[in-house]
């Protein structure tokens, strides 16, 4: 009997997974950050794009404008963001919630006081022997100024 069906099937399953465990034991400190990469140690980033979840913890966050190569899903778990992409005017995420940042656009997540969440990078894979691109590229200006 097939359980799973196609390889999304077991990248959701397993992304899913990992959001249960890498939610199990994170102390409230400064910043404090946990990964986990599908395929498992970004195994030489074989697939058509890695799945890497990153779970923060956090006191007055700024991440500064960047951008990711692929979406980058956030869901808070604490507090709430101010999250600026596409416009200077921010949405606020609060607990409960999740945005959906876009691709290669600028985007910068700021928090005042205690926040927890989870992000879900999926970024591209090699193409053409290529590397995959890096999860994130800092800006060093601001779109907004």
């Amino acid at each position: 009997m097939k359980v799973f069906g196609s390889k999304r099937a077991v990248a959701l399953a397993l992304t899913l997974l990992g959001l249960g465990i890498v939610g199990t034991g994170i102390a409230l400190a400064a910043v404090t950050s946990q990964q986990v990469l599908f395929p498992p140690n970004n195994a030489a980033n074989s697939g058509a794009a890695n799945i890497r979840i990153v779970h923060t913890v956090a006191n007055d966050f700024d991440s500064g404008w960047h951008t990711h190569p692929g979406p980058a899903i956030v869901q808070v778990q604490a507090g709430n963001f101010k999250i600026y992409q596409g416009s200077c005017q921010p949405t606020v995420v609060q607990k409960g919630e999740t945005y959906i940042e876009i691709p290669g656009v600028a985007v910068r997540a700021v928090a005042d006081g205690p926040v927890e969440w989870t992000t879900t990078l999926v970024i591209p894979g090699p193409f053409g022997g290529s590397p995959a691109p890096p999860a994130q590229t800092n800006l060093t200006t601001n779109p907004c100024a």
